[in-house]
């Protein structure tokens, strides 16, 4: 199955599964909070993918191709600000 057919998949089986909530006389506490679940589950995404790239850009270093690939891209970087005429201390 491609990528595509999974994010698509995975959406509608979510929209379903929150739609049938409304077909249910929830509990107060639940009642309340059933027009927030997608911003929940937006929220709880973001903070995923937060992490994730906080944990990636902290382990670096235990991945040394990728340490040498970041060194280049930014001596390169800096190579080209400095052929513009900007100043930058190494």
């Amino acid at each position: 199955m491609q990528r595509i057919h999974k994010v698509i998949l995975y959406y509608v089986s979510l929209t379903i599964l929150y739609r049938v909530t409304y077909l249910f006389d929830l509990e107060e506490p639940w009642s309340t909070l059933r027009p927030y679940t997608p911003y929940l589950f937006i929220l709880a995404f973001g903070s995923y993918l937060g992490i994730t790239l906080l944990y990636n850009v902290a382990t670096t270093n235990d991945k040394p191709e990728a340490y040498v690939d970041l060194v280049k891209d930014i001596k390169e970087a800096q190579d080209a600000l400095r052929s513009k005429g900007m100043t930058i201390e190494d």
